[in-house]
């Protein structure tokens, strides 16, 4: 009996699964460079330069020993923070556009438009990825895209570190009132990349069935 070759599968098929595992790389990434961000504050040694949510925390902790402008240094750490960013919206596009295109593409351009804003103004621009992690957040809760608790921390973290964290540090005088939902936001952050970066790794695997496909 003849053998049958299997058909090759489909690019439209094979393109996300890249995709996917490009953004499980990438949040997973993210994870550990924002974790080496804890690490460097409760080390005497610095590990790494500060990113620019652990220098808002500072600011309100410890103002007398972190300036405000440490923000408007445009730091290579910062810009590939945004890059990497932006690499997990676009592996999160084809499963959040099937919810709302238009908001999967707002989350998916923020971080590029914020990096260009960064790179004009050296201060503005970063809030971009908070958004976006924000929008993305929603969008995968409406989705199903992973547990529903993952996206609850996700839009929590992105609410926390954009409206007290980002906004709050520059409406208000520093204040541990400030720093303290800023922590939280940014263990959340941390934990909500990591899982996102397992539902992208899972995704990326020829076994994974879409939702609503039985094995």
């Amino acid at each position: 009996m003849a053998t049958r070759t299997p058909p090759l599968a489909p690019q439209s098929v094979r393109s996300p699964r890249l995709l996917f595992l490009l953004g499980a790389i990438a949040a997973a990434t993210l994870s550990g460079a924002f974790l080496i961000g804890i690490l460097g504050m409760l080390s005497s040694r610095s590990l790494a330069s500060d990113n620019w949510l652990v220098i808002l925390f500072n600011i309100n902790l410890r103002p007398t020993s972190t300036q405000p402008s440490a923000l408007g240094v445009v730091s290579a750490l910062d810009i590939a923070l945004m890059l990497l960013f932006g690499i997990v919206m676009i592996a999160l596009y084809p499963a959040l556009s099937s919810k709302s295109r238009t908001w999967a593409a707002i989350a998916l351009a923020l971080p590029f438009l914020g990096l260009t804003l960064f790179f004009a103004t050296g201060m503005a621009g970063r809030s971009a990825v908070l958004l976006a992690g924000l929008i993305s957040s929603l969008l995968a809760l409406h989705a199903r895209f992973g547990r529903p608790g993952a996206a609850y921390a996700g839009a929590l973290a992105s609410a926390l570190l954009l409206f007290v964290g980002d906004f709050g540090t520059a409406l208000f005088p520093p204040s541990q009132l400030l720093a303290f939902p800023i922590a939280i936001g940014y263990i959340l952050w941390i934990v909500w990349l990591l899982l996102t970066s397992v539902e992208l790794y899972s995704r990326s695997q020829p076994t994974h069935l879409p939702a609503g496909r039985a094995a």
